[in-house]
């Protein structure tokens, strides 16, 4: 019994160290972004990690943009949902890359809600969650990445 376990042990510790690295279907991981409070005209990065067997991305990350605050106003929609155009991916099955959003990019409402009862009177932020997906040239899509707590000032 002790020579059965023995040897179905070595079989699956060879089997599952023998496995690729990476999958076909890339993967993609947030590491580090910026303030996530963003101040009027200010900016947002996200650097990401990403695996791919082939080493073969587009060179595009699909952004979805969700407001998120507890008042709700229509939201500039042409900005909601886009392919934002990345630097050159090096064919390399893993890396960084860093996204950099522009204060236009990032609000959200049309017409931001003012703040009752300030003076002078103010507009109320966006407050935002992401979500991130990253596509290989074969279309193979990674699983999505989102990151919630941005908030743009508005003015």
């Amino acid at each position: 019994m002790k020579y059965l376990f023995l040897i179905v042990s070595i079989i699956t510790l060879t089997i599952a160290c023998s496995k690729d690295k990476f999958q076909t279907k890339p993967s993609l991981e947030i590491v580090s972004t910026s303030s996530k409070e963003v101040p009027i005209n200010g900016s947002f990065e996200v650097t990401f990690e990403y695996t791919d067997k082939q080493g073969d991305l587009s060179d595009s990350i699909f952004v979805r943009k969700i407001r998120t605050n507890r008042r709700v106003t229509a939201t500039v929609a042409a900005r909601d949902s886009l392919w934002y155009k990345l630097p050159a991916f090096p064919n390399s099955p893993k890396g960084e890359v860093v996204l950099r959003l522009g204060y236009t990019n990032l609000q959200a409402a049309q017409v931001p809600p003012s703040i009752p009862n300030t003076v002078p009177p103010r507009k109320e932020s966006d407050s935002l969650t992401f979500k991130f997906v990253i596509q290989d040239k074969e279309k193979n899509k990674s699983d999505t990445v989102t990151l919630t707590g941005v908030v743009v000032e508005r003015n």
